[in-house]
C-alpha cells in the first residue's frame, strides 16, 4: 500500500512538472508568434531609399482609387489602379513585411499593359486594421475576401482575373486556387507550398533542434487563427486548377530556399498540365525580394555606394525584367 501511494506520488508529480513545461512551451509559442507576426508599417524611407514611393511616380498616369474591403472584421485598405482599361484585371498579392505600395514597378507595367490593377495591404499591414499579420495562412484568407469583394463590386465589369503574388503572396494565389472563384491565370514569385513549413523551417534556423518542442503549440496556435484552411496547400491549389500557372524561383533565395519550403521544391508533384516552371539561377538570379527585376538592376545596386536618395537612379533601382514580364503578359493575354 505504501508503494502505491508513493508511486501515485511520483506520478502525480511528473504530471505536474509535464503541465508546467506545456504551459512553458505554449507561451514561448505564443511571444514567438508574436515576434514574427507584429504589425507592418511603411518601411523607412532612409532605409529603403532605393524602392519606389507613391511621391515618386507619375500620379495623373497611375491615378489610383482608394477602397475599403472586409476581411474576417477587418477593414482593408486596397487601390484600384488603370479602372479604364479593359484587357483584365490583375490583383497583386503582397510579401510578408511589405506593403502595396512596394509592388509599384509591377503595378505601372501592368497599367502599361492596358490592365486593370487590384493591389491591397493585407490584415495588420500599413493602412489595413489589425495589430498583427496573424500568420503566414493569413495571406490567403484576405486573398479570399478581396476576390470576394471584387466580385460583388460594380467596378470591374466581370473582366477576366488574373493573380500576382510574392512569397506569402505567392502561396496565397495559389492556394486561392483550392476555392472557387473564377481564375484566369496566375503567377507566383517566390511563393511556399504551406505557411506552417515556413514558420517550422524559420523556427529551426532560430533556435535549432529545440523547436521540435514548441510544433505542437505552433500548429495549435496555427488551426486556432486559421482552422482547416491551414491545411491549404499551394500545389493542391494549383492541380485542382487547370488553369495556366508559372512558378518563378531564384535559386539565391534565402528566404523561401529553392530546395526545401517553396512550391518549386514540391514542383514534381504538379500534376496541372498548363503549369511553366521558371528557374532564375547565376547572373539571372535576384534574390528573394527581387525575383522579377532585371539582371541590369542587380548590376546597379552592387555598383552604387550611396544611400543618398537624390543621388539614386529610381528608375534604374527599380527595373523589371523585360523577358520575364513580357512571357508573363503573354501568358496573361492568351488567358483572358
Amino acid at each position: 500500500m505504501k508503494n502505491k501511494r508513493k508511486a501515485k506520488t511520483v506520478f502525480l508529480i511528473v504530471l505536474g512538472l509535464l503541465f508546467l513545461a506545456c504551459i512553458g512551451c505554449t507561451i514561448i509559442a505564443l511571444e514567438i508568434s508574436s515576434q514574427a507576426f507584429s504589425r507592418v508599417e511603411e518601411f523607412p524611407e532612409n532605409e529603403f531609399y532605393s524602392l519606389f514611393r507613391w511621391k515618386d511616380i507619375d500620379q495623373i498616369a497611375y491615378s489610383r482609387e482608394e477602397v475599403r474591403f472586409n476581411s474576417n472584421g477587418k477593414k482593408l485598405q486596397g487601390f484600384i489602379y488603370g479602372k479604364e482599361n479593359n484587357n483584365g484585371l490583375v490583383v497583386i498579392s503582397q510579401g510578408s513585411g511589405s506593403t502595396a505600395d512596394d509592388y509599384l514597378p509591377l503595378i505601372m507595367y501592368f497599367v502599361d499593359q492596358e490592365w486593370s490593377v487590384f493591389a491591397f495591404n493585407n490584415t495588420g499591414v500599413s493602412g489595413s486594421e489589425g495589430e498583427s499579420i496573424l500568420g503566414m495562412t493569413q495571406s490567403l484568407v484576405d486573398l479570399d475576401s478581396a476576390l470576394i469583394y471584387i466580385k460583388n463590386s460594380n467596378l470591374f465589369n466581370s473582366l477576366p482575373i488574373m493573380l500576382v503574388g510574392h512569397s506569402w503572396g505567392g502561396y496565397a494565389v495559389c492556394a486561392i486556387l483550392n476555392y472557387n472563384h473564377k481564375i484566369n491565370a496566375v503567377v507566383s514569385f517566390a511563393g511556399y507550398n504551406k505557411g506552417s513549413d515556413v514558420v517550422n523551417e524559420k523556427g529551426l534556423s532560430s533556435v535549432g533542434g529545440i523547436y521540435h518542442i514548441l510544433t505542437p503549440q505552433m500548429w495549435a496556435i496555427e488551426k486556432q487563427l486559421f482552422g482547416e484552411t491551414a491545411n491549404l496547400t499551394a500545389i493542391g491549389g494549383i492541380n485542382k486548377s487547370n488553369i495556366p500557372v508559372m512558378i518563378v524561383q531564384c535559386s539565391n533565395d534565402d528566404v523561401i530556399p529553392a530546395n526545401t519550403i517553396s512550391i518549386y521544391a514540391h514542383r514534381r508533384k504538379i500534376t496541372n498540365p498548363n503549369v511553366e516552371v521558371i528557374y532564375r539561377e547565376g547572373e539571372n538570379a535576384t534574390g528573394h525580394n527581387y525575383p522579377y527585376y532585371s539582371k541590369r538592376r542587380k548590376q546597379y545596386m552592387e555598383s552604387i555606394n550611396t544611400n543618398d536618395e537624390s543621388m539614386i537612379d529610381k528608375t534604374m533601382a527599380n527595373e523589371l525584367d523585360p523577358d520575364l514580364m513580357e512571357r508573363i503578359n503573354i501568358m496573361f493575354n492568351n488567358a483572358r
